[in-house]
């Protein structure tokens, strides 16, 4: 079994015990902290900015300031950014005056300000504020005519009161409805979503949450998607002391560290069997591209041997375009699907792989998916099923589920799961389950792993087709561990994703791009 960087997700009590162990009051250790996490917020947002506008053109920052640690990693991150690029300005707006702050904060105000002097400005501070009006003036007065190039959200912690008061619920509302406030930035969680409980109309969006040391269980509900944005997890070393959970999270995170199993430099001592071999069985006459995708991804991904089974309409064709495969004709339907006919031919090949790999563009006919059914009866091996494969008249049939990972999106697992939850999927069928969305949810061994890289780029035809390769190439190479597999194909797809993202942009691009970006993501940690 490959062992991966996995962290538990906390709830609010949790997480309060979990810091009261971790720091034993050590004013100094929580200073250090405190650093350590504004200076990984900068970071992401270094990245995450050139989603869509290079923060080297200059711009404005409005930093939300709490009178907390939330404000203190927010004012650390604009110090950061503002060191790192003389182009940077920065408007504070705090919710409290400075001496009603906490220590650190105190002390991170003070450093900032005499580390870049006038290039950061403050505004009175919200709280005295007596009605809305005064507020909205405010912030006219600070957005101009340019508005802000992005805005940190350093208000409020898990430990905050809900409902919000005035004049903080008014400041909420008002900030939510304003079009000029660039990319909107959270620190751990969105004020308003506080511990484990959540009222919606309160909540100050997001469209990134950096969740700095420890993940939230709030910050994952899908019914608070939206206003959370894309998650990312910056992880500062919390788990790596012997603190243990009174009870144990049945939730939790992928490390970005976790592709650094596949940095590994390859033995002097191999050959192409070292890495082993995938039967990918894909493609019809009216879905061709996805056998092609999910083909060129598994190559990719660094499989030694690539054995591909396709409607013998598009043979010659595909195998002139990517000769690196060993592409087989197989008999074909009418509607241009793959034949039962063809099962002695694919198991003909079983005997040779390590692993398979089946769904890409097959399409709904019924032939292609009892080739498929009957392939997988006679394979012992671990298998990879998307798209049209996964369906539950085929799936009921699957000998040993424990050796399948399945990587649906939202509507292919309620067509699937005949009602079940994906947690009570994953444990009846004993699979492993990649739920892929916004944030891809892997269930397996009675946990559920969450892996919040990517983004919006991914969302396009031809990305999942994609993720099977990758996720099958892997499993050929390592045959004994599908969630192992599973998780790191997720992983390894998403940062692709990033850097296509941060390269090219997010409309602009093609899905087949992202592979052009496999080798990049494991050269770096972004």
């Amino acid at each position: 079994m490959t062992t991966l960087p996995i962290d538990p997700v906390l709830s609010r009590s949790q997480s309060l015990a979990f810091e009261k162990e971790f720091f034993k009051g050590d004013e100094e250790r929580e200073w250090q902290v405190m650093n350590q996490a504004g200076e990984a917020i900068a970071e992401s947002m270094r990245f995450d900015l050139g989603d869509f506008r290079s923060p080297e053109r200059g711009g404005r920052l409005l930093i939300l300031v709490g009178k907390g640690h939330n404000g203190g990693d927010a004012v650390i991150a604009a110090k950061s950014l503002l060191l790192g690029n003389p182009a940077l300005r920065a408007t504070l707006w705090p919710l409290t005056p400075e001496t009603e702050s906490r220590p650190h904060l105190q002390r991170a105000l003070q450093e900032a300000r005499r580390a870049v002097g006038d290039r950061m400005d403050e505004l009175s501070p919200a709280g005295e504020c007596g009605d809305c009006d005064c507020l909205a003036e405010t912030l006219r007065a600070a957005l101009g005519e340019d508005g802000f190039l992005a805005t940190v959200d350093g208000l409020l912690g898990m430990q905050a009161k809900l409902p919000l008061r005035s004049p903080l619920r008014e400041w909420v509302a008002l900030l939510n409805e304003e079009p000029k406030l660039g990319v909107r930035f959270a620190v751990d969680l969105p004020t308003g979503l506080t511990g484990d409980s959540v009222e919606s109309g309160q909540i100050l969006r997001a469209d990134f949450t950096y969740c700095a040391g420890i993940v939230k269980s709030s910050v994952l509900r899908p019914d608070q998607a939206e206003r959370v944005g894309r998650l990312r997890y910056l992880d500062l070393g919390f788990f790596e002391s012997s603190f243990v959970l009174e009870e144990e999270s049945s939730d939790q995170v992928l490390r970005s560290s976790a592709l650094e199993v596949l940095r590994r430099e390859r033995p002097t001592l191999s050959d192409k069997r070292s890495f082993g071999h995938l039967l990918l069985l894909a493609g019809s006459r009216d879905y061709a591209g996805a056998a092609m995708m999910a083909a060129q991804a598994a190559l990719k991904a660094g499989v030694g041997l690539l054995t591909v089974g396709i409607p013998e309409s598009l043979h010659a064709a595909f195998a002139a375009l990517r000769p690196e495969a060993m592409w087989i004709p197989l008999p074909e339907t009418p509607e241009g699907g793959l034949a039962l006919e063809g099962l002695g031919k694919v198991r003909s090949l079983l005997g040779r792989i390590n692993a398979l790999a089946a769904g890409p563009g097959i399409g709904s006919d019924p032939e292609s998916h009892a080739l498929i059914r009957e392939t997988l009866g006679h394979f012992s091996g671990p298998a990879a099923l998307d798209a049209d494969a996964l369906r539950p008249e085929l799936l009921a049939e699957v000998p040993s589920p424990e050796r399948l990972v399945l990587t649906p999106h939202a509507g292919e697992f309620e067509r699937m799961a005949t009602g079940r939850s994906p947690e009570s999927y994953a444990e009846e069928t004993r699979s492993t389950l990649a739920l892929k969305g916004p944030h891809t949810r892997v269930y397996a061994q009675g946990q559920c792993v969450h892996c919040l890289g990517g983004n919006a780029s991914l969302a396009r035809g031809g990305s999942g087709d994609l993720l099977t390769g990758i996720i099958g190439g892997l499993l050929a190479k390592q045959p004994s561990d599908p969630r192992a597999a599973a998780l790191l194909g997720v992983a390894w797809h998403a940062r692709a994703g990033e850097i296509l993202n941060l390269l090219q942009g997010q409309e602009s691009v093609f899905a087949t791009e992202l592979l052009d970006y496999l080798s990049c993501a494991l050269d770096n940690d972004f």
